[in-house]
C-alpha cells in the first residue's frame, strides 16, 4: 500500500536524521505535556459550581475587612441573608452557608468529610434533595445531620444510615450530593447554631458565607452599585456596609483567599510556558524539514519526472510530520504516566487517570490538527515554487533566519523571566525593607502553661538558642493571628468631610520592638517606661490620618505618637500594609492563652533546635496543647505558589534552551550540508578556516542581536507586570542581560563552531564530488 510507503521513507528519513528527530520529539513531548495538564488544571479550576441550576445567577456576598490581606472576607453576619432577600428586588433568594471543620467518627474510627452548617435556603438554591428520612437536620440545635448517599455507603456499606451516630449527633436524612466540583463540597449537612438564629447580632461575623441568586435579567452592574451603595441602617453599619458580590463559579480564580497551593494566574501562566515549548520545538522541526526539503529537492524533482503527482509528494511529507506528532503523543503520554500523581496532589484535582488521559488527548489533539495546517500550507507554499526558482534564491533564507530569532526570542525570554522571579524571591526572603527581621527567629506558644519567664529561661538552656523574649501578651509577628482593628472617630488635623478611621493595633514591648528588629523613620522608639498613652505607628497610619509630621500628634483622644516606623510587610508579599499603631499592653489586660516566647537561633541549626525544643516540651509540658513556629517557613508559606512557578519556569526555559542549543547544532550541520559546495569552492579560491567561520559568525550573531532585543523587550514588559502585585520589588541590573547574553553567545559559538569546522577542513575535491 501507498501509505506503508509512506511510512517506510519517513521512517528512513526519521533515523537518518535521528539527533534532530530526537530533540524534536523530546520538545514536543515535554510542551505537549506541560501545555495539556496545565490546560487541565485551568479548565478544572474554571468549572467549579458551573453544574447548579441557574449557576451564573448566583453570588457570594464580600465585606470589608480592614485587617484582612485582600481587604475582603466571605464572613457575614447571620441576618445578612434574609435582610438582602426583603431588601433587593432583584434577589430571588437568599442562603447561609458555614463550612465548618468535621472529623466523622463512627465506633471510635475517624474518617475525613466535608460539613456544612446551613438553611432550609441553601437546599432550594443548591438543589439538594431528601432522599430518604425528614428535614429536622435544619432545626437550630436539633443535633440531628443529613448524610449524602456516597458517605453513606462509605461509612456504613449496605447497613441503612438514618438513626446511626456521627460524633455523637443523628442521622436524620439522607440527601443528594454534588454531583461535580463545588467551592461548597458536603458529606454532611447540619443547621446553623441556635445563638445566630435567636440573637441576629449584625456586628459579629462567625464564618457565615452569604449566597444570592439574582432574578435572570438583572442589571449585574446597576445592581453593583446599588448594593455597594446600600446603607443598612443604624445598628447594623458594624460589619454591613460597602457591600460587593462575586459569581460562585469565579470564586476560585477571582477570590485571593481561597486556599490553594500554587494561584491561578500561575498556572495560566504555566499553560502559556507549555504551548511556548511546544512552538519552539514546532519551529526547530519545521526550521530542519525545510533546510531538509532543499536538500531534498533533486530527489523530489527526479520523483516527480517519474511519475509522482504533488498530492502524493505533500502525502509523502506530511507523514512524516504526522509520525512525529504521534511519537510525540506517545511520549508525552508515558511522562502523564510518570508524573500525574504529583500532579494531582499538586493541583488537588479529582479525577481518575482515564479521566485525566481524556482530557488531555483533547486538548493535544486540538495542538496537533492546528500544527498540521500550518505544516500543510508551509508545503503549499513551497510547493508554488518551481524547483529551479528554489536552488537559485537559497540564498534568501527568510523562513530560516525568523524559525532562529523566534527561537531565540522564546529560550532569552523564558530564561529571563526565570532569573527575575528567582532574583525577586530571594530578595522577598533576605531584603530588609520588609520592615522586621524573620530571619533565624521563630516562636513557643504552650497552653495551658502560666509563667512565660520560665519557659523563656529553660529554652535559654538549649545551646542553638540565641535569644527568648517573654510575649504573654504579645504575638508573633509571622503569622500574625486574631488581629484587632480599634475605630477612632477623632484626630488633630481631621478634615471636615472625612468619618471615622479603622486602626489595626499590636500589643509590643521594647524587647519585643528590638526582637523584630522595627525601624524608625522618626521620632523615637517605645520603652518600658513610657506612659501608656505614647504609641508608634507606621507609615500607612500617618498617611490614612493625613499627617505629614506625625510626632507629637494625638488621635482618640488618648494616644499620642512618639514614633513612626516602617510599614511591617508580614502578610503576603502582594498585600499592602495596613494602617497599624503600636502600643504597650495595659497592666491589667490579659489576652494570654498560655505561655508565648519569642526564640532567635543560630543560623542554620533549625533543625537540632527544633528538635530540642520538641523534647523540651514533651517532658515538662506533656499535657499542654503547644506550637512551635518558625518565621522563615511561615513567610515562605506566602511564596508557595511564586517558588512552584518558578520552578516550572526554569524546567521549561532549560528545555527551551536545550532545544534552541541542539536545534543550533543541527540546523548548521545541514546548513553545511546544503552549501559543502560553496565551502568548497571558497577553500580553492583561497579562503581560510577563519573566513568561513566568519560568514557564519556574522549571520547568527546579527540573528542573536535581533532575538535577544525582542526577548529583553518583551520579557521586561511582562516581567514588570508581574513585578508590579509585589509591594517590595528587587531591581533588574545590566548584568542579568549580559550574563543571559554572553551564554547564549558562548553556547551559539561553540555549536556553530564545532559543525563549520568540520565542513571547512573537509577535502574540497571531495565536498565537490559529493554535490
Amino acid at each position: 500500500m501507498l501509505i506503508l510507503h509512506f511510512i517506510k521513507i519517513a521512517s528512513r528519513n526519521m533515523w537518518k536524521y535521528k539527533s534532530q528527530t530526537l530533540i524534536s520529539l523530546l520538545g514536543l513531548a515535554i510542551g505537549f505535556t506541560c501545555f495539556a495538564l496545565a490546560a487541565l488544571w485551568v479548565v478544572y479550576e474554571m468549572t467549579y459550581d458551573t453544574f447548579q441550576k441557574n449557576a451564573i445567577y448566583k453570588y457570594a456576598v464580600y465585606l470589608p475587612k480592614s485587617f484582612s490581606p485582600s481587604g475582603y472576607t466571605r464572613s457575614t453576619p447571620y441576618p445578612l441573608a434574609a435582610y438582602l432577600r426583603e431588601t433587593f428586588p432583584e434577589i430571588a433568594d437568599a442562603a447561609i452557608v458555614d463550612p465548618a471543620p468535621f472529623r466523622a467518627t463512627v465506633d471510635s474510627v475517624e474518617f475525613p468529610a466535608s460539613f456544612l452548617l446551613v438553611d432550609s435556603s441553601f437546599l432550594r438554591m443548591f438543589d439538594v434533595k431528601i432522599i430518604e428520612g425528614n428535614s429536622e437536620f435544619l432545626i437550630p440545635d436539633s443535633r440531628k445531620l443529613a448524610i449524602t448517599e456516597e458517605k453513606a455507603q462509605q461509612l456504613f456499606g449496605n447497613e441503612h444510615p438514618i438513626g446511626k451516630k456521627v460524633n455523637d449527633q443523628t442521622i436524620c436524612a439522607v440527601v443528594s450530593g454534588m454531583s461535580k466540583r463545588s467551592n461548597y463540597p458536603y458529606d454532611f449537612i447540619g443547621p446553623v447554631r441556635a445563638w445566630k438564629v435567636t440573637q441576629q447580632n449584625w456586628n459579629a461575623t462567625a464564618g457565615d458565607n452569604t449566597i444570592i441568586e439574582l432574578l435572570p435579567g438583572t442589571n449585574i452592574e446597576a445592581f453593583e452599585k446599588k448594593l455597594y451603595e446600600h446603607d443598612v441602617g443604624e445598628g447594623r453599619t458594624a460589619y454591613a456596609k460597602k457591600m460587593m458580590i462575586k459569581p460562585i463559579t469565579k470564586m476560585r480564580y477571582l477570590d485571593p483567599e481561597m486556599n490553594r497551593e500554587v494561584k491561578f494566574q500561575h498556572i495560566v501562566i504555566f499553560a502559556f510556558s507549555g504551548l511556548l515549548v511546544i512552538l519552539c520545538a514546532l519551529f526547530n522541526y519545521l526550521n530542519l524539514f525545510i533546510t531538509r526539503f532543499r536538500i531534498r529537492q533533486k530527489e523530489l524533482a527526479l520523483r516527480v519526472v517519474c511519475g509522482a503527482s504533488e498530492g502524493s509528494l505533500l502525502s509523502m511529507l506530511s507523514v512524516e510530520f504526522l509520525l512525529t506528532l504521534l511519537f510525540s503523543v506517545l511520549l508525552g503520554s508515558l511522562l502523564t504516566l510518570a508524573l500525574h500523581k504529583p500532579f494531582l496532589s499538586l493541583s488537588e484535582i479529582k479525577m481518575d487517570l482515564h479521566a485525566v488521559y481524556g482530557e488531555l488527548l483533547m486538548y493535544i489533539g486540538g495542538i496537533i490538527l492546528l500544527s498540521l495546517c500550518v505544516f500543510r500550507l508551509l508545503l503549499f507554499i513551497f510547493r508554488q515554487r518551481s524547483l529551479n526558482m528554489s536552488i537559485r534564491r537559497s540564498h534568501k533564507k527568510l523562513f530560516r533566519k525568523s524559525s532562529v530569532v523566534a527561537q531565540l526570542v522564546i529560550s532569552i525570554g523564558f530564561a529571563y523571566c526565570a532569573i527575575v522571579m528567582l532574583k525577586q524571591m530571594y530578595f522577598l526572603q533576605h531584603t530588609d525593607e520588609l520592615g522586621f527581621s524573620f530571619q533565624n527567629r521563630g516562636a513557643v506558644t504552650v497552653y495551658q502553661a502560666n509563667d512565660s519567664e520560665v519557659l523563656a529561661n529553660q529554652l535559654k538552656q538549649i545551646p542553638e538558642i540565641l535569644e527568648a523574649v517573654p510575649a504573654d501578651e504579645m504575638q508573633n509577628l509571622v503569622p500574625l493571628s486574631n488581629n484587632m482593628a480599634l475605630t477612632f472617630p477623632s484626630w488633630d488635623d481631621k478634615p471636615a468631610d472625612a468619618g471615622n478611621i479603622s486602626l489595626s493595633v499590636l500589643y509590643v514591648s521594647q524587647d519585643y520592638i528590638d526582637f523584630y528588629n522595627f525601624r524608625l523613620l522618626a521620632g523615637e522608639m517605645l520603652t518600658d517606661a513610657d506612659p501608656d498613652s505614647l504609641v508608634l505607628i507606621n507609615e500607612s497610619a500617618a498617611k490614612a490620618l493625613g499627617w505629614h509630621d506625625p510626632v507629637g500628634k494625638r488621635f482618640g483622644g488618648n494616644y499620642m505618637v512618639k514614633g513612626v516606623i516602617r510599614n511591617v510587610y508580614n502578610y503576603a508579599p502582594t498585600t499592602s500594609a495596613k494602617p497599624f499603631f503600636y502600643t504597650k499592653p495595659l497592666k491589667d489586660m490579659s489576652m494570654a492563652s498560655g505561655a508565648n516566647v519569642l526564640i532567635k537561633y543560630r543560623e542554620g541549626m533549625w533543625k537540632s533546635c527544633k528538635e530540642k525544643i520538641e523534647e523540651l516540651l514533651t517532658k515538662e509540658y506533656a499535657s499542654s496543647g503547644k506550637n512551635i513556629y518558625n518565621n522563615e517557613e511561615e513567610y515562605s508559606k506566602y511564596l508557595k505558589s511564586e517558588n512552584a512557578l518558578v520552578k516550572l519556569l526554569s524546567f521549561v526555559s532549560t528545555i527551551c534552551i536545550l532545544i534552541c542549543v541542539f536545534g543550533f547544532v543541527s540546523l548548521v550541520s545541514l546548513a553545511c550540508e546544503e552549501r559543502r559546495k560553496s565551502i568548497a569552492i571558497r577553500k580553492i579560491t583561497g579562503a581560510t578556516n577563519g573566513d568561513i567561520l566568519s560568514i557564519f559568525a556574522k549571520e547568527y550573531s546579527l540573528l542573536l542581536i535581533v532575538g535577544a532585543a525582542i526577548a529583553f523587550a518583551t520579557g521586561f514588559f511582562l516581567i514588570q507586570r508581574w513585578l508590579e502585585q509585589y509591594v517590595k520589588q528587587t531591581t533588574i541590573p545590566a548584568w542579568v542581560y549580559l550574563s543571559i547574553l554572553c551564554v547564549m553567545a558562548l553556547v551559539i559559538v561553540l555549536c556553530v563552531g564545532w559543525q563549520v569546522y568540520k565542513a571547512s577542513i573537509e577535502n574540497p575535491a571531495e565536498s565537490i564530488k559529493k554535490e
